[in-house]
């Protein structure tokens, strides 16, 4: 019997997780514990690489309060990583060294290969991250834009994405390989990409594009942003971009990035919530018609996952889709079993740790 321990650092919060598989076993959830981080904290380190010890002694607290034992693998979310193919990798230095100095972007994900590495040292085990943001399978279409010298950059809520298309695919009976799907991960961020043969061809940055999501603005006029940018209102791109990322969207719109309380609102017969609702429905709908056009048409399903895939939100988004393909909500987000299964693939020998 393997222990796996798991983490996945995320804007706000920290998941933790002890879960304990075997051969031909779905790994089974021993314990987990998802740590809240205070608005007070996070103000206190407002880069994402200055929570790295906020975050490693709250895993450590974790560790002491379960009374581990011996624990085989950490499996942790990987981050903004250089471009990769899909599959697990081993933490080593190279990965480090891209992730302490935000090579490829800031985000709370990057401490996940940290906070393992630590960790690996004192238990005596190996770490390692499996379907990283950073994961790159695009075409080479995929990758124009119009202007000289700047191209698209495949970044995605990669391992939720994959991990729900592998769940219809075991309900379908048929190999991921043989679908053709169109899956949209609706959090904080949002990312829609269709997969073929079990490759993600496409989708939007979360960061730079697509639908605007519980935090994040989406596509923006491009002649507008650029005047606002040279406006004088923000001291520097950095802080722009802060603002786009994490105060737009919802937030920004609504004051809130709670979809439960958005749906309270409807209910209660505020007319703006069930608006901008309505409009995040349909700007997904219309990125799920876009990635359905890579396909060519041809979609086998669309499938919907994340914090905000409930109703009304998932109905609205039906009624302007289910022309493509039938359409399958899976609630939620399965990253953590989504890591320890990765996790448990490695130590019986079915998949290799891919050197980074």
């Amino acid at each position: 019997m393997f222990t796996i321990f798991v983490i996945n650092p995320g804007s706000t919060s920290t998941k933790l997780a002890l879960y304990q598989g075997a051969e031909d076993e779905t790994p089974v959830l021993r314990c987990q514990e998802t740590i809240r981080h205070s608005t007070e904290e996070l103000d206190r380190h407002p880069r994402p690489q200055d929570q790295l010890e906020l975050r490693l002694e709250a895993a450590r607290r974790f560790l002491t309060a379960q009374g581990t034992g011996s624990i085989q693998m950490l499996s942790a979310r990987g981050g903004l990583v250089k471009p990769l193919a899909s599959g697990c990798y081993g933490v080593n230095e190279a990965m480090l060294e891209d992730l302490r100095g935000n090579r490829f972007g800031a985000h709370a994900s990057n401490l996940g290969a940290q906070i393992a590495h630590a960790l690996a040292g004192e238990l005596r085990c190996p770490a390692m991250i499996a379907d990283p943001v950073g994961v790159d399978e695009f075409t080479p279409l995929a990758r124009y834009t119009g202007f000289p010298g700047m191209l698209r950059r495949s970044q995605s809520h990669t391992l939720n994405i994959r991990a729900t298309a592998g769940r219809l695919a075991r309900e379908l009976g048929r190999s991921l390989e043989s679908l053709r799907l169109v899956v949209a991960h609706l959090g904080g961020g949002i990312s829609i990409a269709p997969l073929h043969e079990g490759r993600i061809l496409d989708v939007n940055n979360a960061n730079d594009g697509g639908p605007f999501s519980a935090q994040r603005c989406g596509s923006l006029p491009t002649t507008q942003l650029v005047e606002l940018a040279f406006s004088g209102r923000y001291r520097d791109a950095s802080e722009l971009n802060r603002v786009l990322t994490t105060q737009s969207g919802l937030l920004g719109l609504l004051g809130s990035d709670d979809g439960r309380e958005v749906i309270r609102r409807i209910e209660a017969g505020d007319e703006r919530a069930q608006e901008v609702f309505r409009a995040m429905a349909y700007q997904i709908a219309k990125e799920i018609g876009a990635m359905a056009t890579v396909l060519y048409g041809r979609v086998d399903w669309i499938l919907l996952t994340g914090g905000l895939a409930h109703p009304p939100l998932t109905d609205w988004i039906g009624q302007r889709t289910d022309w493509i393909a039938p359409l399958r909500v899976y609630p939620g987000e399965d990253e953590m079993l989504a890591l320890a299964e990765a996790g448990l693939r490695v130590l019986l020998g079915r998949a290799a740790l891919k050197e980074y």
